[in-house]
């Protein structure tokens, strides 16, 4: 007995199989920042499919951890730059030489805390970061972390 997976998430109806297995757990790779997604599983023997079920999963956004105790439920913004050369990080380039470029402005939300990390959670379908990075304190008080070179800022 085999099971198959489509995805039926696209906006015209039309489903992917995008994968058959006889294990009966299986790791979807690939899906995008806080996006809904339709997923359809059912049994193929080789000649027919069973009926199956429909999975709903709704993703969430990159994280970002943060060392400083914050609200949970609070809304902030992070700013995203991407240094186009990457010569020197974003943030210590001398004075009159500029980067940062792609800037964007975020909306975040906390949603969770523990031992004096706040997670922030971008609740966009920006996916240009590596989920779950660590920010640094930096010298004026606000925070970075850093992704080659793409960088996201908080300050409190």
């Amino acid at each position: 007995m085999q099971f198959r997976i489509e995805d039926s998430s696209t906006k015209n109806g039309a489903a992917t199989l995008i994968a058959t297995t006889s294990a009966k757990s299986y790791t979807i790779t690939g899906l995008k920042p806080r996006t809904n997604y339709w997923f359809h599983v059912y049994s193929w023997n080789g000649i027919r499919e069973g009926a199956g079920s429909w999975l709903a999963v709704n993703t969430h956004g990159i994280r970002i951890r943060v060392p400083t105790t914050l609200t949970v439920g609070t809304t902030y913004t992070v700013t995203y730059l991407e240094y186009p050369l990457g010569s020197v990080p974003i943030g210590t380039e001398p004075s009159g030489f500029f980067g940062g470029g792609n800037r964007q402005t975020l909306s975040v939300e906390v949603v969770s805390v523990a031992n004096g990390i706040s997670t922030l959670e971008i609740l966009s379908s920006f996916d240009k970061f590596s989920d779950n990075k660590l920010m640094q304190r930096l010298d004026d008080g606000s925070f970075g972390v850093f992704d080659g070179v793409k960088a996201i800022y908080f300050k409190n």
